[in-house]
């Protein structure tokens, strides 16, 4: 319920290091979470235009989000790292940023988990998950089963690859592009 809350705080801090070229946003393993804060953080980074719509088979289903003006990283380069484990509203976050080429992702291909779920409670105390719409990015793709497809395809390499240390050649690779 805060992540685009953290988000912003880090993001103020870091804007005052007046050396920062660009920013890497790592959504790699990010099982996603909730749709709100998806549209707040694809927000600080886009001026305008779609974020993302859902369609389901009733109409009061159908809805849009859209982005507020202003750019919180002023247009500076962003590189999304996504990979199989980045689902839902992580792979709303790349896409979006995707789809408006305001930023350039990096890694390998999403989840694919591109559906709404309600829960229903049922009177035995227990409850029951319904699909009842699917997100689709501003360009009118679908995630659902397909994921999002980088922009640079860059397979984890090597035994030793793990995340945020000096084997993660996907995170390199994302450091040097950024370095020219």
């Amino acid at each position: 319920e805060n992540s685009s809350d953290q988000l912003n705080k880090e993001i103020s801090k870091i804007e005052k290091n007046n050396k920062l070229i660009g920013y890497i946003l790592d959504l790699r393993n990010n099982p996603g979470g909730l749709l709100s804060q998806a549209i707040k953080i694809s927000d600080f980074f886009l001026n305008d235009g779609e974020i993302v719509s859902t369609k389901g088979r009733k109409k009061r289903e159908n809805r849009k989000f859209f982005a507020k003006k202003g750019d919180k990283i002023k247009g500076k380069p962003l590189i999304v790292l996504i990979n199989n484990g980045s689902a839902s509203a992580s792979e709303i976050v790349a896409g979006a940023l995707q789809d408006h080429k305001r930023a350039v992702l990096l890694g390998e291909t999403s989840y694919g988990k591109g559906s709404v779920q309600s829960i229903i409670p049922l009177e035995n105390k227990g409850a029951i998950r319904l699909t009842v719409s699917k997100y689709y990015l501003p360009s009118g793709k679908s995630i659902s089963d397909v994921g999002v497809v980088p922009d640079i395809k860059v397979e984890e390499e090597g035994q030793e690859f793990s995340i945020n240390t000096n084997t993660d050649n996907q995170l390199n690779y994302a450091i040097d592009l950024l370095n020219g």
